[in-house]
C-alpha cells in the first residue's frame, strides 16, 4: 500500500469502474492515461492543485482514503477526510486531559522526551556520538511546568539543527531552521518533508477519533491543529529529517535541483518526484516496533501512536512515545 502523488498542475484524477485513472498532459498536447488500482493506495496527495473529479473524490472517501492538498512548495493546505469518528467519549476525555494540568504535563513530557530522543539518535547514527542532546530527555522529565518543558524543547531544537552543518558537509550551507519562506535548499526540503508528514498524522488523528484542534504541547488559541502538531513531533526526526539527510548525502537531490524566487527556494519538478519517492519509501520501510514487538511500517506506526494516545485518554494506560534505538 502506498501514497498516490499527483504533481503535474494540469493532471486529472478520475474514476473508471473500480479504479482511479490519472491523465497526464504530454509535450505534444496529447494525454497519457494510466489506471491505478484503488486497493493499492493508502491515501492521495495533490501538489500544486491538479484536478480531481467529483466521482473520484467521492470514491476515495467511500474507500476510506484521505485526499490531501499541498501547494507546489509542499506547504500543507488541507484534507478531504472520510466520515468523522463518532467517538464522543474519547473527545470528552481529550478535553478533560487538556484542562488537567497534571495529566497534560505528563503527556507533554512524553511528546518532548520522544522528540528529543529521536533527534539525539539521528545525530548519533550519523557520527555525532557526543552530540549536545545527550541527557536532554532526562532533563525534560525533571521539569515541573509546561513552560519549562517547552523551554527544553526549544533549546534541544536549536542544538539539534546547529549540528546539521557538520552532517551536511561543505556542499550545503545551513545556518538554522527558517520556515516562512525557506531561505535555503535544506530548509525547503525540511518544510516539504514536514508538510508530507502532516498529511499522515492528520489521517491518523482522524482515524483514531481525536479532536485535531485540542492538543497538549501546542496551544489551541490560534486555530492551529494542535493535536496533529503534537503527534508530529516524535516523527519529525524519524521520518522527515531522515529523508532529507538521506537524499542529500546520497546525492539523489543536488544543488541544481532547486530554483529561487524572491529569496525562497523550491524543488524542480523532477526533483520533487525524487523526494516524494524517497519519502514514500521511508513510510513503507519496516522496523521492529519497541512496544508491540513486531515489524511495522512507519506509516502504520503513526496511526498506532494516535491510537495509543486515545487509549491513554480513555483507559489511563501510560502513553509511550515511539523511540527507536
Amino acid at each position: 500500500m502506498s501514497t498516490l502523488y499527483l504533481t503535474q498542475p494540469d493532471a486529472v484524477l478520475s474514476k473508471k469502474h473500480e479504479a482511479f485513472h490519472v491523465a497526464l498532459k504530454q509535450e505534444d498536447g496529447s494525454w497519457k492515461k494510466q489506471p491505478i488500482p484503488a486497493q493499492t493506495l493508502e491515501d492521495i496527495v495533490l501538489l500544486g492543485y491538479p484536478s480531481i473529479t467529483g466521482e473520484a473524490l467521492g470514491y476515495a472517501l467511500e474507500l476510506g482514503l484521505p485526499v490531501h492538498y499541498l501547494t507546489q512548495f509542499g506547504k500543507y493546505v488541507g484534507s478531504a477526510l472520510p466520515s468523522e469518528s463518532r467517538n464522543g467519549q474519547l473527545r470528552l476525555a481529550q478535553f478533560r486531559a487538556h484542562e488537567d494540568p497534571i495529566q497534560r504535563l505528563d503527556i507533554v513530557k512524553a511528546f518532548v522526551k520522544g522528540k528529543v530522543h529521536n533527534q539525539y539518535n539521528l545525530l548519533y547514527r550519523r557520527g555525532q556520538v557526543d552530540n549536545p542532546l545527550k541527557g536532554r530527555g532526562k532533563l525534560v522529565m525533571r521539569q515541573q511546568t509546561l513552560e519549562q518543558v517547552r523551554g527544553i524543547e526549544g533549546l534541544a531544537a536549536r542544538e539539534y539543527f546547529a549540528s546539521w552543518q557538520e552532517m551536511l558537509g561543505h556542499e550545503w550551507t545551513f545556518t538554522g531552521r527558517f520556515r516562512r519562506p525557506p531561505t535555503d535548499p535544506v530548509n525547503a526540503l525540511l518544510s516539504f518533508g514536514y508538510g508530507l508528514l502532516r498529511t499522515q498524522v492528520t489521517a491518523a488523528v482522524h482515524i483514531a477519533g481525536l479532536d485535531p484542534y485540542i492538543g497538549f504541547l501546542h496551544e489551541t488559541t490560534r486555530g492551529q491543529p494542535a493535536m496533529i502538531l503534537d503527534l508530529m513531533e516524535e516523527f519529525r526526526a524519524l521520518v522527515a529529517d531522515s529523508v532529507v539527510l538521506t537524499v542529500l548525502k546520497q546525492r539523489e537531490i543536488q544543488r541544481q535541483d532547486f530554483t529561487e524566487s524572491l529569496g525562497a527556494f523550491r524543488l524542480t519538478d523532477s526533483a520533487t518526484k525524487t523526494f516524494l519517492g524517497a519519502f514514500d519509501r521511508k513510510l513503507s520501510s519496516e522496523f521492529k516496533h519497541p512496544i508491540f514487538n513486531y515489524k511495522c511500517t512507519y506509516r502504520r506506526a503513526i496511526e498506532l501512536q494516535a491510537r495509543l494516545l486515545a487509549r491513554h485518554l480513555q483507559e489511563g494506560v501510560v502513553y509511550e512515545p515511539l523511540v527507536i534505538r
